[in-house]
């Protein structure tokens, strides 16, 4: 593993200027932004937001342009471990506001931005942190169960669960992040790293089941929390639910505290997951003759409805740039893949 300095990413983000400052006026982002900051060199990355306006239809080719600017960089891998995220330009200034990136940790490298709000809500922190554990620990599931074993993508998604611990203890969470002895782990490895250590010694598999665990921990206080907003979900849905292609949560409705997850067939079936993910899942993309949410705190109900419209603006730019919901943004709104695609080509029609 490579031994990087602050230097090393500063003169990768300079390279990202001259490469939006010159490009063709038919591929120029409207805006550009790099997200949150680097702490740990050599395993953090550089997170890019471009911004286009809602007609703008050539982001596979501002990718492709993206990447062969940024081959001349010796450590594009470690600097780059996805391609940029892609928004449209009627959903940027809502950033903060839906999702975990207050103003404080977006620095403009293009443009400018009036946001409607310098960080999250509480209700969007509830529906945010909530679509984010799911997706980290089938993300965690996939990982242990991988031929390869890929210790940056490890790392980077335990670490994650320091932005969602966090977002918890806003909303009065009294968990102790010194509990969680996986994560501090993946924290250790993360600092060994950056102090230049070539030989980082993990139990891989071990430590993707205690990630899984712990973000089950949170999993747990945040349907708890939810519980209390919502008097009563009926669907019309059966006790099963298809999270990805090959992904499915089943028993819904029974109450575990644990997860527990087995391969049948190439597909994967998770059972601990619960009837307050399908009454969000329906909440954002069913038509409401086919459930009754009837909720306690009415204003969890509106703010479910901001997000929907939200998710509407993104995955409209989505199709007509990558014939895809998901796009280049992050978001994983309690599916994922072919099955978020079918449920968002509903959506974008009513």
């Amino acid at each position: 593993m490579s031994t990087l300095t602050i230097k090393d990413y500063e003169n990768a983000i300079a390279l990202v200027k001259d490469f939006i400052s010159t490009a063709p006026k038919e591929i120029m982002p409207e805006i550009a932004i790099h997200n949150g900051h680097i702490k740990n060199p050599g395993i953090s990355d550089i997170d890019l937001i471009f911004v286009f306006k809602d007609d703008f239809l050539l982001s596979e080719y501002f990718l492709y342009m993206f990447s062969k600017k940024m081959e001349s960089l010796e450590h594009k891998a470690l600097f780059f471990h996805h391609p940029p995220h892609i928004y449209p330009l009627s959903s940027i200034n809502e950033l903060p506001y839906m999702t975990y990136n207050p103003v404080k940790e977006l620095k403009i490298l293009k443009g400018d931005v009036n946001f409607v709000a310098s960080e999250t809500n509480d209700y969007q922190n509830i529906l945010n942190s909530f679509e984010q554990i799911h997706n980290r620990i089938v993300t965690l599931v996939s990982l242990k169960h991988s031929d390869k074993k890929n210790i940056y993508a490890l790392l980077l998604t335990g670490h994650s669960m320091i932005h969602t611990f966090n977002c918890l203890k806003a909303l009065g969470s009294d968990l102790n992040i010194q509990d969680f002895k996986n994560l501090q782990i993946v924290e250790d490895a993360r600092q060994n790293i950056t102090s230049g250590s070539k030989n980082i010694s993990l139990d891989y598999d071990k430590l993707c089941l205690g990630l899984i665990s712990e973000f089950s921990i949170l999993l747990n206080w945040l349907n708890s929390f939810l519980e209390k907003k919502i008097i009563l979900h009926f669907s019309k849905e059966k006790d099963i639910y298809q999270y990805d292609n090959n992904v499915f949560f089943i028993n819904i409705n029974s109450i575990k505290k644990d997860l527990k997850f087995k391969y049948n067939n190439n597909n994967l079936y998770i059972e601990g997951f619960s009837w307050q993910t399908l009454c969000l899942l329906e909440n954002y993309f069913y038509d409401e003759n086919n459930y009754i949410t009837i909720f306690d705190d009415y204003k969890l109900h509106d703010e479910i409805k901001k997000r929907k419209e939200f998710i509407k603006k993104i995955i409209s730019f989505n199709f007509k740039n990558y014939n895809s919901a998901s796009g280049r943004t992050g978001l994983h709104p309690l599916v994922r893949n072919n099955r978020f695609n079918w449920l968002a080509r509903q959506l974008v029609t009513t």
